[in-house]
């Protein structure tokens, strides 16, 4: 049995929109209002009133008079579907206000209802939307209950058509905004007051007085179940951003709403299973350019905490600008999640990886400062080495080669041979080899026998003979 849950958010068209605090705010629609916040309610002002209405109320040097921004409104739904796909991969958007999740295959894993709206409530409470709630098990039922007492959320001894009858007829023609209204509006006349009265109504009278089509849509509402559309499918990118309804003056206090923000993107790996390398942090204004600065890691992840130090180091050089009000966050690309494999009575947890390292000392000295040696595709030991910015993996035929030196000199050093006895830094000795490596052909041939060699140290060495000129040297260390 599908159980689906509505969450629709009626302020979307104000809290989409960068506001300063502690200022009436109101949106315009085709000059009248359709959103107020709570600093205008307390001025007088309310949904349908005309422009000329609120210019009558309030002083308009102190309002934040907004046009309705419907591509805003489509931006957030988008931000907010990524965010309700960590909770059930079943949802869509709908009706333009809100989003439907089916949540009936999922209560189990968050310990029931109660504490799955919690949770959810706290999520858009932080992301500072508000939100009006139904519960049912059809789509049409549940966002029908949203225009009604939240109280019906939770289920209790009554069910679904119980629920449905104590409706008021006005709250149903304030729900569906015109469609149906004609029928509505006979209905009323009538004196009908309530839905229960309708739905007990024989069905031929609805269906000559209503229409069909209302009588469909009826039971839409009354069904007790509602199939399963298809799942949701993600993005490939991610991108979530927060307004601070003031102005930022010291990075501190970029602090909170990153860690929110990166966790809100650990979230959305764990359910894609993807992981970024690189970050991007932007710096809103609510007028003027966005500040832009980015992150990067050698190694793919979805920690937050670690990108939290990275991106607190890289922003220790960064100078903040004036009027920043907003901050997002932005991954372009994604990679597949590799699987971890850890030894289970090993101590590595223990230990920090390098690359992690690596990757502070790039926030905080910059990209330049720190290289590293890396391989690329070449026979010649000297050719194949070269300093990288990058951490790569070794190419396809090097990675497996064995009895390599961990370290390369810069030219090779000569190695003095008398009566056929190798010395350098004392006599050597041939351990193993040899193994002929042949390159450059087609320029300037190079043939050499590698061999490795000791020291009377009993230090390990990479020696060679160039077959041409029957000379030998000293090509590097070995471990």
């Amino acid at each position: 049995m599908s159980l689906w849950l509505y969450l629709r958010f009626p302020q979307l068209p104000l809290e989409c929109q960068p506001l300063q605090q502690d200022y009436p705010a109101v949106v315009i629609e085709r000059q009248r209002v359709i959103a107020v916040n709570d600093e205008a309610q307390l001025t007088g002002l309310k949904p349908g009133q005309s422009t000329a209405t609120v210019r009558a109320l309030v002083d308009t040097s102190q309002l934040q008079l907004l046009e309705r921004d419907a591509s805003q409104e489509v931006l957030a739904l988008e931000r907010l579907e990524c965010w309700a796909y960590s909770i059930t991969p079943t949802l869509e958007r709908w009706q333009n206000e809100g989003l439907q999740l089916e949540v009936g295959r999922c209560l189990k894993l968050y310990g029931g209802l109660t504490k799955l709206f919690n949770n959810i409530q706290s999520d858009l409470e932080q992301r500072g939307f508000t939100v009006r709630s139904g519960l049912a098990p059809n789509r049409s039922a549940a966002w029908l209950l949203s225009h009604w007492d939240e109280n019906f959320l939770y289920p209790s001894d009554q069910n679904l058509r119980q629920r449905l009858d104590e409706i008021p007829l006005h709250l149903l023609r304030k729900a569906q905004a015109g469609q149906f209204l004609n029928a509505i509006k006979s209905l009323e006349k009538t004196g009908i007051q309530t839905l229960g009265e309708i739905l007990n109504m024989p069905a031929s009278a609805l269906g000559r007085r209503c229409g069909q089509a209302f009588q469909k849509w009826l039971g839409d509402v009354t069904a007790t179940s509602d199939n399963v559309t298809q799942d949701f499918h993600p993005p490939h990118r991610f991108y979530d951003c927060l307004w601070f309804g003031f102005e930022i003056r010291n990075q501190t206090e970029l602090h909170p709403t990153m860690q929110q923000l990166l966790h809100a993107l650990a979230r959305f790996c764990r359910t894609t299973q993807h992981q970024p390398t690189h970050i991007e942090w932007q710096m809103l204004r609510m007028h003027g350019d966005t500040d832009l600065f980015e992150v990067r890691s050698s190694e793919a992840h979805d920690d937050p905490e670690i990108w939290f130090e990275l991106s607190r180091l890289s922003l220790e050089q960064y100078s903040l600008g004036a009027d920043i009000e907003g901050l997002a966050l932005h991954v372009h690309q994604f990679q597949t999640q590799n699987a971890i494999v850890t030894d289970l009575f090993g101590e590595s947890h223990n230990r920090e990886p390098l690359h992690n390292l690596v990757d502070r000392l790039r926030s905080r000295l910059g990209l330049q400062a720190i290289n590293q040696i890396a391989l690329r595709e070449a026979h010649l030991p000297e050719h194949s080495q070269y300093l990288s910015q990058d951490i790569a993996p070794l190419p396809p035929s090097l990675a497996g080669q064995a009895q390599r030196p961990f370290w390369l000199f810069d030219e090779p050093h000569p190695i003095r041979v008398k009566d056929d006895v190798l010395h350098w830094n004392g006599v050597l000795t041939l351990l193993l080899g040899p193994e002929r490596l042949e390159d450059n052909w087609w320029q300037k041939p190079a043939s050499r026998d590698y061999y490795i060699a000791q020291t009377q140290a009993g230090q390990p060495i990479w020696i060679f003979e160039d077959r041409y000129s029957k000379q030998w040297y000293v090509q590097g260390i070995l471990p």
